[in-house]
């Protein structure tokens, strides 16, 4: 179990990482004050997060791949029109979005909270047909390649399959279902199971509802032993649709920040 301070950045950051890189071990005590609620820089950060034991890592760089990670998080979360955890403060200083309250970016932040609620209600008044339509876009959008719905009497609890295409090198033979169900209506294990036995040869599987998944059917989809079931649940089904402009459009003010890294004559 991992446990961190929430006023903590380095807590934060380290346990972001943590996800990214299962090579690196982390664990922090609880009731530990670091930070203060200040923005910290990323070296300092690391370096105190593996003085303390909180980050353990054989990698040569540990610095450099926070940071990198941190800024890759914070491209991704504004793409989605989610808030990110993390804030730059300009010359390698990090702090936590959690930490300024109000302004634009929370504002911001609120709205779009509005639009995914108000997006997957959406989702909930579609017909079954027009839903796996729209995920068949949906994967197109995000990389499928060859995507085509099964037919309903030999699917054998499959909807649609395609293949994952990531970087023109990787291909990857998908078989998705599509659940369409209501909040608190959650998926069970018995439907990864069902997923599972439905694969085809170097087929791997996702399940993709508008409500969510069950700790069996996570604990399932995950078992170490068998092939693994990807799940996406009704918030990652909204965020990935806004990503991907499906069923909302962009609107983009002209925000302009001090660029605290900026010099006169290279200096």
């Amino acid at each position: 179990m991992v446990h961190f301070a929430p006023e903590s950045v380095a807590h934060y950051i380290a346990e972001y990482l943590a996800h990214f890189h299962p090579e690196w071990v982390v664990h922090f005590p609880r009731n530990t004050q670091f930070g203060g609620k200040k923005p910290m820089h990323y070296k300092k950060i690391t370096q105190k997060a593996i003085e303390k034991g909180w980050l353990k890592t054989g990698g040569k760089t540990p610095e450099a791949t926070m940071y990198a990670q941190v800024i890759t998080e914070i491209k991704r979360q504004q793409k989605r029109g989610v808030r990110p955890r993390f804030v730059q403060h300009g010359r390698g200083y990090v702090g936590l979005s959690q930490w300024m309250g109000r302004g634009l970016a929370c504002q911001i932040d609120q709205h779009n909270q509005q639009v995914r609620k108000a997006l997957r209600e959406r989702l909930f008044a579609l017909k079954p047909i027009e839903f796996e339509e729209l995920i068949n876009k949906l994967l197109t959008e995000m990389g499928f390649e060859m995507v085509e719905g099964t037919k309903p009497s030999s699917d054998g609890g499959i909807d649609v399959r395609g293949i994952l295409v990531v970087g023109d090198v990787i291909r990857i033979k998908m078989a998705v279902q599509v659940k369409k169900w209501k909040l608190k209506n959650n998926v069970q294990a018995p439907v990864v199971q069902q997923v599972r036995g439905s694969l085809g040869v170097h087929e791997q599987g996702l399940i993709i509802t508008t409500s969510d998944f069950s700790s069996g059917a996570e604990k399932e989809a995950s078992q170490a032993d068998k092939t693994p079931i990807a799940l996406m649940n009704g918030e990652q089904l909204v965020i990935l649709l806004m990503e991907h402009g499906i069923g909302v459009h962009r609107s983009t003010p002209d925000l302009f920040e001090i660029d605290e890294e900026f010099t006169i004559g290279g200096e």
